[in-house]
């Protein structure tokens, strides 16, 4: 049988994890913490006893977090605290950081008690911010040079078709006029349609770079899809100015971009709408297609890797982006950005 830790066995081993270890009773009270949960949060050891973890929680979550504590006392049980969910604690400076936390019950001499681990892990996600960036700088580079090859293999042969029927056409002006006619219009309507792919890779491949308003920068890039692709394109904007966060904004701009390269690309929509909310729980931009649509339920292909940026994107400006979609149903985008300002 082992022998039970003394009290000097068990403080030096609290003291010794690499996480911050919290120990606190059903109601939240605090009964027990390490250096580490000091040097992660900025409080000395004497703030903390005897007060409530809420001390630690940032305070638009504090009533969520009550409620969760709740569940758990219900249920007890060693498992990761708040599964599926962005965790975050408060520092005594008032900032706040991404936590990871894992919860476990214990019986102590005074009643059950609950025993936090805790890591901070704002190193994590930069890495991770960082990787995803270079992903999508990657696979943007690869689309651009994917463009390349079709301009080179594509463009440029119905160009020299185009030249080809034009000689062809000079040939017969004088011994065959109408022959000539019919391949100077045929000319035309080539070129018209070498005009409309031109466009659409300029649209794929010009640098996207918001400046202004919003609202503005959506109006405009929905009527440049429409030139470019002739896809009806509405835009829906509140009629007042909406104050949005740069990075938000920037965010929305590159996510509707990219929806909208989709909907020229794998669609085969002949209408979209571009649609810009505001509200008390921030801001969602919606664009919704009738369009061919896909199975969601089926991971997207290696030519849809447009839906990944979009989510990369989102995610990384403190968004959530849903997709809505079905085979021969049309596909709707939606992105939302909790927690920004309202209309100006």
């Amino acid at each position: 049988m082992d022998a039970p830790l003394d009290d000097a066995v068990f403080r030096s081993l609290l003291e010794a994890a690499p996480d911050g270890i919290l120990i606190a009773d059903a109601e939240g009270i605090i009964l027990a913490v390490n250096k580490q949960v000091e040097r992660l949060f900025g409080f000395e050891r004497s703030d903390l006893l005897g007060q409530s973890v809420d001390l630690l929680v940032p305070e638009k979550l504090r009533d969520v977090h009550r409620g969760h504590r709740g569940a758990y006392n219900q249920q007890p049980m060693t498992r990761p605290m708040g599964i599926g969910l962005d965790l975050a604690g408060r520092r005594k400076d008032g900032s706040e950081m991404p936590l990871a936390i894992s919860l476990s019950p214990a019986q102590l001499g005074s009643g059950p008690v609950i025993i936090a681990t805790i890591r901070d892990i704002s190193e994590r996600i930069r890495l991770t911010a960082e990787r995803e960036a270079l992903r999508v700088a990657f696979e943007t580079e690869q689309e651009r040079h994917r463009i390349g090859m079709d301009l080179h293999d594509g463009i440029m042969q119905d160009v020299y078709a185009v030249s080809l029927g034009l000689e062809m056409a000079l040939a017969d002006l004088e011994d065959d006029p109408t022959r000539a006619d019919q391949a100077l219009n045929k000319a035309i309507d080539d070129l018209h349609g070498v005009v409309r792919d031109i466009r659409n890779f300029i649209f794929d491949l010009r640098p996207r770079r918001f400046r202004g308003q919003l609202s503005d920068a959506l109006l405009d890039l929905g009527r440049e899809f429409e030139d470019n692709t002739t896809i009806r394109t509405a835009v829906s904007v509140p009629s007042s100015r909406v104050a949005v966060a740069d990075e938000v904004a920037v965010a929305v701009y590159h996510v509707a971009h990219e929806a909208l390269s989709n909907v020229r690309k794998h669609s085969q929509a002949d209408q979209v709408e571009i649609l810009l909310e505001t509200g008390r729980e921030g801001i969602r931009v919606e664009i919704t297609d009738n369009g061919s649509g896909f199975d969601t339920s089926q991971d997207p292909e290696e030519s849809h890797r447009g839906l990944r940026n979009m989510f990369a994107r989102a995610k990384a400006a403190g968004g959530q982006l849903d997709v809505s979609s079905k085979p021969g149903q049309g596909t709707s985008i939606s992105v939302r950005f909790p927690d920004h300002p309202q209309p100006a």
